[in-house]
């Protein structure tokens, strides 16, 4: 059995909860060391899923990421959309 991989101040949320202490399948996701997680915490500390892929000219594609409000594994609410919109920015 994998021992539980331990959170750090990346994984946090603002109310100081962690993201992937709703379930283990979260937290093992975000804490891949062998890959490069798809599901990550921002420099904002909103909590974003990659979703594909988009080709920039002249560079490597770049990765496009959205915010996850629920956890994809258990269902649980992580995030609001009040929680993740900053400077007015709208989140669809």
């Amino acid at each position: 059995m994998a021992e539980e991989p331990e959170a750090g101040p990346e994984m946090e949320t603002e109310e100081g909860e962690e993201f992937g202490s709703c379930c283990t399948e979260l937290r093992e996701a975000m804490s891949g060391t062998e890959f490069e997680p798809l599901i990550v915490v921002g420099d904002d500390g909103v909590l974003y899923m990659s979703v594909g892929l988009i080709d920039i000219e002249g560079e490597e594609p770049g990765m496009v990421d959205h915010p996850v409000f629920f956890c994809p594994f258990c269902g649980t609410e992580l995030q609001s959309r009040e929680e993740v919109r900053q400077d007015g920015d709208t989140v669809n």
